[in-house]
């Protein structure tokens, strides 16, 4: 199986590979321009078509979504208009905003599947989407449940430098989510993916058992790495055997 990832595209939308399963971590709205208006209209054409275009590899294929902070119009269209995008893509797309979804697939003997948890709470700052303060922050990251596969995750937490800001003058070590890095210990997702801080740690670590990385693809001052992180996952064993950062051409 093929799992493709990648956060913090702001409007750019890379030429991926074929893929069984795209998780996205949020921030795909354009970074210039924060209306409803327009992140609705360029939602439902420009983002719906990429996602059309997208070669998935089998029926089966998804996209898995969280928004980020940048996406406002992700936090307030309701779950009718979710519906109606998703249904759009014939249902290639799968919306997470605090929920989770199985990503189901066959294997030699029937179906398995991979439990996927998507949240795009942020520690705020600011007037962003999906921001709320420490004590509703733990609150809601408690309702992640253990047993998961995959936590993809808008924000980054204090763990390996994820959430760290290794570039430009806001450099910073220390930055990061620490009510986030503490329910991903608890939770023990067998994978974590995050964003949020362009520059944080894009190696996919082990990390007491848990393969995790930042996977932003553009950098602190916007512009793309041009890489997407692809990795190779044995379906029958459940198990990841390889991965790379392929560099990828951008709309």
């Amino acid at each position: 199986m093929k799992i493709i990832v990648t956060s913090d595209t702001h409007g750019y939308l890379p030429k991926v590979e074929g893929f069984d399963l795209f998780l996205i971590g949020g921030d795909v709205c354009p970074a210039h321009d924060h209306y409803y208006s327009f992140q609705e209209k360029w939602v439902e054409t420009e983002f719906v078509d990429w996602i059309n275009s997208l070669p998935y590899k089998n029926e089966n294929s998804k996209v898995v979504l969280v928004p980020g902070n940048h996406d406002f119009f992700f936090e307030r269209a309701n779950r009718s208009t979710l519906k109606k995008l998703e249904k759009s893509t014939n249902e290639r797309l799968k919306i997470l905003r605090h929920n989770e979804y199985e990503f189901e697939y066959p294997v030699s003997d029937g179906l398995d599947s991979l439990k996927i948890f998507g949240t795009p709470y942020c520690s705020s700052f600011g007037r962003w989407a999906f921001m709320l303060l420490e004590d509703k922050l733990d609150e809601k990251f408690s309702k992640i449940p253990e047993g998961i596969d995959i936590l993809l995750s808008h924000d980054s937490p204090t763990i390996n430098l994820l959430g760290a800001i290794m570039e430009g003058p806001r450099f910073d070590l220390s930055t990061g989510n620490t009510v986030l890095a503490k329910h991903v210990k608890r939770v023990k997702p067998k994978m974590f993916f995050s964003g949020h801080f362009h520059s944080g740690n894009h190696d996919f670590d082990d990390v007491d058992g848990i393969y995790m990385a930042n996977v932003s693809f553009v950098n602190e001052m916007y512009v793309p790495y041009g890489k997407v992180l692809s990795i190779d996952y044995d379906e029958e064993n459940r198990q990841i055997t390889s991965w790379a950062y392929p560099e990828v051409k951008f709309f």
